[in-house]
């Protein structure tokens, strides 16, 4: 077994769960989720089957940290959903941070154990095509699957700073959900390719669309602060995604 595998597993592994975790986790099943176990059950069992799928036979017994990942999973959801679920006053935003800090320690344990330190080989994310690769994927997993969830967690923050008071769940749009999924990935894509040779200050440019959709539909004179809000952290976490992976060359399928 090569012993850079810890790496690879460990990579795949959260790219499994970014996907897994948002990208695959529709309102519907957010909703069911509040309700008790069931909806928590399928949601984790969604995102150890994804993963599972990535990590099929990558290593020998594979399939034994696939459960640990489930019950792992399982048991830091249910802190949100039965015992941590005042989300008032901007405490989901801090919950929501915990959770996924909580999750990438899980994900970090699971690949220690399995193989050892992830970290002991990370030159190779300068020198490996494959790896250059995943770091990517990772990239754009979580600015198409997470950033519409810290758009709204950020949002209800601010409303409730303001005075608002929220006392239900906000859902993603499909605009937040599809064009800011695009309009993020092309943006850190013009950033991480386009850094040296002047490209990326056309990255503000990506935003126009969706700005532009958000006044037309009167969004922006209905609530300004939701708006401006979105739009900003949006491209804040595209130049940030996209400045990381500067440093990474990209993978061949992209330069």
């Amino acid at each position: 077994m090569h012993e850079d595998m810890a790496l690879s597993f460990f990579l795949l592994l959260t790219l499994g769960h970014l996907i897994g975790d948002f990208t695959l986790q529709p309102f519907w099943l957010v909703l069911e989720k509040r309700k008790g176990w069931r909806g928590l059950v399928i949601h984790v069992g969604i995102v150890t089957f994804f993963t599972a799928i990535l990590v099929w036979g990558l290593i020998p017994h594979w399939w034994v940290w696939i459960i640990v990942l489930f019950l792992g999973h399982l048991f830091i959801d249910q802190f949100r959903t039965f015992v941590f679920t005042d989300n008032k006053k901007g405490k989901g935003l801090l919950l929501l941070a915990l959770d996924q800090l909580a999750h990438i320690v899980l994900i970090w344990i699971i690949a220690w154990l399995a193989l050892g330190s992830p970290f002991n080989h990370l030159y190779l994310l300068t020198t490996n095509n494959y790896y250059q690769l995943l770091m990517y994927l990772i990239g754009l997993a979580a600015l198409i699957g997470v950033i519409p969830v810290l758009e709204v967690e950020i949002t209800v923050a601010v409303w409730e700073a303001q005075g608002q008071t929220m006392d239900k769940i906000v859902a993603i749009t499909s605009a937040d959900r599809l064009l800011g999924g695009l309009e993020r990935s092309t943006a850190m894509l013009l950033i991480a390719l386009g850094l040296s040779n002047g490209l990326a200050f056309l990255a503000p440019l990506v935003f126009v669309p969706r700005l532009g959709l958000m006044i037309r539909r009167g969004e922006l004179k209905a609530d300004r602060t939701a708006v401006t809000t979105k739009v900003v952290t949006s491209f804040s976490a595209a130049v940030l995604v996209g400045m990381m992976l500067y440093n990474v060359p990209a993978p061949t399928i992209l330069s």
